[in-house]
């Protein structure tokens, strides 16, 4: 799996008036090229009256921009290397322009779509996307709190199901993987069920690997 890092799901816009023309940035996160064209589409009804919508995104391997009409490489290409040189994926940026009356030339066009772009990104929260293993742990009721205390900070607990046994599902970096089934071997003297159910990339944060008597 690929590891990358992204922006999260909010989504984060700037406004700016540069020689009297108004650009006003909007970043957000994308899973694919389709949710990137429909949020290109949002923005281009919402300022329907701008003089230019002009974007880029990279969805992996997949990368597209435009200059809306700009002078050609003066918009779309600056803010995609934008993007790029900011070493961010699933991402989709559009630069909305309301000109003011006042040519900016090609520099000035380059350097106020990629600054508009580069103010933008700045002001979002960067997630990194990791190699990432959920596992569910089932033991006995006496195993809960070592566990857990035993657990922490190396494993985030999403969910607890409480039956004949306890039930724990827990989410850590794939590299951790033996560390962890070790872990819960030790703590419950072999007598706990580990079972791995699905390998993914996921946002693992270990600020929130706690214990949720702890949270």
């Amino acid at each position: 799996m690929k590891e990358y890092v992204t922006i999260d799901n909010a989504e984060v816009s700037i406004e700016k008036v540069i020689e009297r023309s108004r650009f006003i940035a909007a970043a957000i996160h994308v899973e694919d090229v389709g949710q990137a064209a429909e949020f290109v589409e949002s923005k281009r009804k919402k300022y329907y009256d701008a003089t230019h919508n002009c974007y880029a995104y990279i969805v992996g391997d997949k990368a597209k921009f435009s200059d809306d009409g700009e002078p050609q490489g003066t918009a779309g290409m600056p803010i995609y290397e934008c993007i790029k040189q900011s070493g961010l994926d699933r991402v989709c940026v559009v630069v909305t322009r309301y000109f003011g009356g006042i040519k900016l030339g090609a520099g000035g066009l380059t350097r106020a779509y990629g600054g508009s772009c580069a103010e933008c990104l700045g002001k979002c929260v960067r997630v990194a996307m990791t190699d990432c293993t959920r596992a569910e742990v089932t033991a006995d009721y006496s195993c809960l709190k070592p566990l857990r205390k035993a657990l922490q900070g190396v494993a985030v607990e999403e969910s607890v199901f409480f039956e004949e046994k306890v039930r724990l599902l827990y989410l850590f970096p794939t590299v951790s993987s033996t560390t962890i089934a070790d872990i819960v071997s030790q703590i419950t003297l072999g007598k706990a069920l580990f079972e791995v159910k699905e390998r993914l990339l996921a946002h693992f944060d270990a600020n929130y690997a706690k214990s949720p008597s702890d949270r």
